[in-house]
């Protein structure tokens, strides 16, 4: 067999293993970190960006995984609110979550914490 005809015999092999490769890394998400969500709320959206508006306050909220922080900036001139972590409450900081009009704070065990918003305090539940 010559060269020309066994390269003619691998090109739908490799094109089908790049494919493959390219399905992997599109299903792995390019290595974006992400939250675990929990399967019984698999329906709520997690993001680490939020824009939060009521009447009177218009904000966007940032979830940092690795800091285990949440940061509070006014949307309309990019101000700097807040910092909230484990020394105002917050414990672990995966994501956020919007659901029902309300938003969560979501741990890296994926379980879902509301807060309490204009006060950006975490609402106690029963089971902490």
């Amino acid at each position: 067999m010559n060269t020309p005809s066994i390269q003619r015999k691998l090109r739908p092999l490799a094109a089908a293993g790049m494919l493959v490769a390219l399905a992997i890394v599109v299903a792995n998400g390019f290595g974006l970190s992400r939250a675990r969500a929990v399967t019984s709320r698999s329906e709520s959206t997690f993001n680490t960006l939020v824009r939060w508006k009521d009447a009177s306050h218009d904000w966007l909220l940032v979830a940092d995984d690795k800091a285990n922080q949440l940061t509070v900036y006014d949307a309309n001139d990019g101000r700097l609110l807040h910092t909230l972590d484990r020394t105002t409450g917050f414990g672990e900081v995966a994501a956020l979550a919007q659901r029902d009009g309300q938003l969560f704070v979501v741990e890296d065990s994926g379980r879902l914490d509301p807060i309490q918003l204009p006060q950006l305090q975490l609402i106690a539940s029963s089971d902490r």
